[in-house]
């Protein structure tokens, strides 16, 4: 129940992105740059690991993601020549799947995790932990995605694509987690989920704390407008002189002091 809320109130969210030539044009763009920084991770993640099983898999996933990468600037290419956009690099670009409005230099990257030095400073169970939130995450948003884009056929299959890779993402990662499970490594499984998942949420808040902000300013201003700022100024209108040369005012008698002016 709360999942199929969870859902319905992601497809109202994001329906105008995709309604809109412009953003979802944007928004192809930066699923792009996702993919390809997400890429180069795991290219670097699968020289460092010491299983050579997971090492393959990585490797099988890196492709993955650059390829993927290479899928949405395509269509976003094709897209703005079908309707005439302007196409460019998105210099401000939509980022619904990047969870932490992270740029270049903040302490975020593209996948809404703290860029740390990744499997060197979490680990290979840490590391796994956190691709598979990622992962079950993107499968989840792609999913919605590839739904509200009933009408384009190529947009559609696009995702439809990219969600097959998305499932075996999340199963090999699944895997190894259950193996680390049953080596005994259960509670290191659970903490790095649950960090996992902490640092998208913090990155969530933080991002709804801006939203709110500015949504509070907004509320604020009009309230002041309407209480404050125009009765101050009706009033001051109704004090007014009228317009025009007026007759100056007469002097007051000044007071006689031992009849002296």
């Amino acid at each position: 129940m709360e999942e199929g809320i969870k859902t319905a109130w992601r497809r109202w969210r994001e329906r105008g992105t995709w309604e809109d030539p412009q953003r979802k044009y944007r928004t192809l763009l930066s699923f792009s740059e996702t993919e390809e920084d997400g890429g180069k991770d795991l290219v670097r993640a699968a020289r460092r690991v010491a299983d050579p099983e997971l090492r393959t898999h990585l490797e099988r996933h890196a492709a993955d993601e650059i390829r993927h990468a290479a899928i949405f600037r395509e269509r976003a290419a094709s897209f703005a020549a079908e309707h005439g956009l302007a196409a460019g690099t998105g210099d401000s670009p939509d980022r619904p799947y990047d969870l932490s409005g992270a740029r270049p230099g903040l302490e975020l990257d593209a996948h809404g995790f703290f860029n740390a030095g990744l499997v060197d400073e979490l680990g290979e169970l840490e590391y796994v932990a956190m691709l598979h939130v990622a992962e079950r995450k993107a499968a989840e948003l792609f999913t919605t995605y590839r739904d509200l884009n009933a009408d384009d056929p190529d947009t559609r299959e696009v995702f439809e694509s990219i969600l097959r890779d998305e499932k075996y993402h999340v199963a090999y990662t699944g895997t190894f987690l259950d193996r680390w499970r049953r080596e005994g490594r259960g509670p290191e499984v659970d903490k790095a989920l649950g960090e996992a998942k902490d640092s998208r949420m913090w990155s969530a808040w933080k991002r709804l704390g801006m939203r709110s902000a500015a949504g509070f300013a907004h509320v604020v201003l009009f309230v002041l407008y309407w209480t404050l700022l125009l009765p101050f100024g009706l009033f001051a209108r109704l004090r007014e002189l009228p317009a025009g040369w007026q007759d100056p005012r007469p002097l007051p008698e000044p007071a006689r002091r031992g009849g002296e002016y």
